[in-house]
This record gives structure tokens, C-alpha cells and sequence, in this order.
């Protein structure tokens, strides 16, 4: 394995302008929720406390690996599978950490502003997120756009925008703890999650069942690495869609399921 990657020039394996990126809306983080939170009028309100930085640590650190190492040109260029680790790194892992970060005092802030209020109240109700989600992430792994994704940057850089902000929308109802937008009664999100869950189930069936490439370019690829051939390689990136599926979602599910009042059925 170490001497296929040799063949691939070194500095091809990192993407600097997603780690320039990343620090700069890390530094933004830490300056207007801390030292310069007073320039957004929240001077009176507590800086994120220690476990918040901690779950935007984690949340950059997943960043970086998913769009700064060599993990975005290999997924780029040799695997679809290593494609999927990516695409389900950034809405399954990284998007929670990162909403969980965030101070209910800066959503207040950006709530201010009514548009964005009314558009992200309308973007997070459960069946608007459920329904726009699906639609997104389905579809941009159809064969004939996720070929042009690998073909053309700048709408490659569109789509993980799409799985990004469609992805904010999906958790919202699960993890939000703001008053004016909160998320759902602990019945409600367990049977959200289930539905949250089957969004990303289509995909994953298509490339399990398929015994033929779907997608042009990775047939193309300059190497096979780990030998695996390119209806393998889709089979591998169905497997790890459902089991980062399962994984993100059991936690929040677990939770939700401790707080539900059993003893309503009995009333």
C-alpha cells in the first residue's frame, strides 16, 4: 500500500486552502465568542464553556481530515469509498460537533436578523430538513452528478456547501437548545431519527445491489489501491454510509430514548 502511494506526488496530499480556511473560522470562533463578543453586543453573555471548545476542537479536527489531508484527493481521485468516509465524516460527525459548539447567545444574535430567522425556522421543521436533506444527498450521489463533482471544483466545492448546510438543518431538531427554536419532545426525536436515518438508506441499497461501476472516473483511477476493483470499492462506500449512519445517530437516539416519559402511557 505504502509504495502505491509513493507513486502519487507528495504534495498533491494536501489541500492548503482548506486548512486556511479552517483556522481562519476557528480564530473567528474563539475571538467573537470570547475576547470580542462584546462588537456583537453579547458582552454580558458567558464565553462557550470548556466542553463547547472542546466539541469545536474535535469538530476542526474532523474538518482537516476529511478536506485538508490526503483523505480529499484520495476520494478525489483512487476511491469512492474514501469519497464516503469524507461525505459522511462532514453531515454525520463533524455538522453535530460543530452545532454543539455554538452558544445559544450567538444564534440569538444572528436571529436579529429577521429573514434568516424566518428562512432557518421554516429550513429546520422536521419535515422540511427530513425532505431537503434526502433531496440533496441522494441525488448528488446520482451517477451523472457525482461524476461532475470529480470533474469540476468549483461545483464539487458547491455540493459539500449543500451537504453542509442541509446537514445544519437535519440536526437542528435533535440537537438545538435554543428557546426560540428547540428541538423535539424525546418521542418526537426518536422518531425523527428513524426517518433521519432512512434519508440515507436509498443510496446505500443502489450500491449494494449494483454489479457494474456507476461511476466513470474512479474506473479510471491511475491506481487500485488496497487492490479493491471499482464495484468493491462502491460496496465498501454503501457499507461505511450505513454504519456512520448507525453510529451518529444511536447516541442523540439513546438520549432521547432515557428522557421519554414512560408513564404517560398509563395515565
Amino acid at each position: 500500500m505504502m509504495a502505491q502511494l509513493a507513486k502519487i506526488h507528495a504534495w498533491s496530499y494536501f489541500q492548503w486552502s482548506a486548512l486556511a480556511i479552517g483556522l481562519f473560522l476557528w480564530l473567528l470562533y474563539i475571538l467573537f465568542t470570547g475576547p470580542y463578543r462584546r462588537l456583537l453586543g453579547a458582552a454580558d453573555e458567558a464565553p462557550p464553556t470548556a466542553l463547547q471548545h472542546v466539541y469545536m476542537t474535535l469538530g476542526q479536527v474532523l474538518y482537516l481530515f476529511a478536506f485538508f489531508s490526503p483523505l480529499d484527493h484520495i476520494s478525489d481521485d483512487y476511491l469512492f469509498s474514501a469519497h464516503m468516509v469524507q461525505h459522511m465524516v462532514e453531515v454525520s460527525v463533524m455538522v453535530p460537533l460543530l452545532l454543539k459548539a455554538l452558544p445559544d447567545w450567538l444564534w440569538s444574535w444572528a436571529f436579529q436578523w429577521r429573514p434568516f430567522k424566518r428562512v432557518f425556522a421554516f429550513m429546520t421543521r422536521p419535515v422540511v430538513a427530513l425532505v431537503v436533506f434526502f433531496l440533496v444527498f441522494d441525488d448528488f450521489h446520482w451517477p451523472v452528478l457525482y461524476d461532475l463533482t470529480l470533474v469540476n471544483g468549483p461545483f464539487h466545492v458547491f455540493e459539500h456547501l449543500m451537504f453542509f448546510f442541509t446537514a445544519v438543518f437535519l440536526w437542528w431538531p435533535v440537537l438545538s437548545t435554543h428557546p426560540e427554536l428547540p428541538r423535539l419532545t424525546p418521542g418526537w426525536r426518536l422518531v425523527y431519527l428513524f426517518f433521519a436515518f432512512d434519508t440515507m438508506m436509498p443510496p446505500s441499497i443502489l450500491l449494494l445491489s449494483w454489479n457494474s461501476p456507476l461511476y466513470v472516473p474512479y474506473t479510471h483511477a491511475p491506481l487500485r489501491l488496497f487492490g479493491l476493483s471499482p464495484v468493491t470499492d462502491q460496496k465498501l462506500g454503501a457499507v461505511i454510509m450505513f454504519l456512520f449512519g448507525v453510529v451518529s445517530e444511536l447516541p442523540p437516539a439513546i438520549a432521547a430514548f432515557g428522557q421519554f416519559d414512560f408513564g404517560q402511557w398509563y395515565e
